[in-house]
């Protein structure tokens, strides 16, 4: 009998050894190791990281995430950031994961520069009932959120914020530039004043699932050179990708609720989306943009601009934004396939 009950007290003393004590952890800041600052749209999309206010539980080889949704990731099979729903995953190259103390660091490196920077995502330890309260916390906020950006939705809905003027037929060439893979070349119809010039800016931008970027695989842009006017990156490019991917315009707008639609002809469209400030506690209008879509060949080719109110001095400015994506509206809708 003492032998039974000693083997019993040596099982569950087994048992609880091998279960470790579940703890707390919640997002703390998002920077590079050499303490240089994060400027231009990447310090936008490392900011879009850290809002979202990661908080998981950690027990034995597993993180179960709470905010800014519910999942689980195994530590041994953690290997990019995708597994943690993080939309720019394609930007940052994720290099490894370390717990040291009261610290949980994700590094990972700059996959859109020649040059890759160094980054860390770094979490801090918190108690139960810290992790309690941020939940409910963010519980409370997602519905205040949700009524603010309902409320703009519907004052949006009444008057929109684009103004489209109407587009003039202008004089037109004829120019032929080839994809990434230099293995189709393409006729394009454009206005006889402006020429396309391959890109030496870096930019990138997705569209659906297919990714196009300066330094992506599958890629090239070329900008659109217009005497005396340079809006920069709010302007207009044509951006190629040979991604196997599929697209549909309907899709890439109808599976975005915060981008609405102002104006839709075939493969053409103009819009604007919103999304919610953390700086002013406010739903604002994100951007305006206009997309033109072709598929040549093996070739996707988007006709795109985004004016960002990020990138518009004195924002809010829609005078300003909407002497823009009307030009980027008018080139748009005067490049077509030959």
């Amino acid at each position: 009998m003492k032998n039974i009950v000693l083997i019993l007290m040596v099982s569950l003393s087994l048992q609880s050894c091998g279960q470790e004590k579940e703890t707390y952890w919640q997002i703390a800041s998002v920077y590079r190791p050499d303490e240089k600052p994060i400027k231009g749209m990447k310090e936008f999309y490392l900011d879009q990281i850290f809002q979202k206010n990661f908080n998981f539980r950690k027990r034995n080889d597993s993180l179960f995430f709470e905010l800014p949704q519910k999942f689980k990731v195994s530590l041994k099979n953690f290997k990019s950031l995708s597994q943690l729903n993080i939309d720019e995953e394609e930007y940052f190259k994720m290099e490894n994961h370390e717990f040291a103390g009261d610290k949980f660091l994700i590094k990972f490196k700059d996959n859109t520069l020649t040059d890759p920077k160094n980054g860390i995502i770094e979490f801090k330890q918190i108690s139960k009932e810290d992790f309690e309260k941020n939940i409910a916390k963010d519980v409370a906020h997602k519905q205040e959120v949700a009524r603010k950006m309902n409320a703009l939705k519907s004052e949006l809905a009444k008057q929109s914020p684009i103004i489209l003027n109407a587009v003039k037929k202008l004089p037109l060439k004829t120019v032929k530039i080839s994809n990434d893979k230099s293995d189709h070349e393409i006729a394009l119809l454009i206005p006889e004043e402006i020429e396309l010039k391959e890109t030496g800016s870096v930019n990138n931008e997705q569209f659906g699932k297919i990714l196009v970027g300066t330094f992506q695989k599958n890629s090239k842009i070329y900008d659109l050179v217009y005497p005396n006017i340079d809006y920069g990156l709010k302007q207009v490019s044509v951006w190629f990708s040979t991604d196997p991917t599929p697209f549909n315009i309907e899709n890439y707008y109808s599976e975005n609720p915060n981008m609405f639609i102002v104006k839709k002809e075939k493969n053409n469209i103009v819009g604007y989306t919103i999304r919610y400030d953390e700086d002013s506690e406010q739903a604002v209008v994100q951007s305006f943009f206009t997309l033109k879509y072709f598929k040549s060949g093996n070739s996707h080719i988007f006709i795109f601009a985004d004016v960002n109110r990020r990138q518009t001095k004195n924002y809010p400015n829609a005078e300003e934004m909407n002497k823009i994506i009307n030009f980027n509206y008018l080139m748009s809708e005067n490049i077509s396939l030959k």
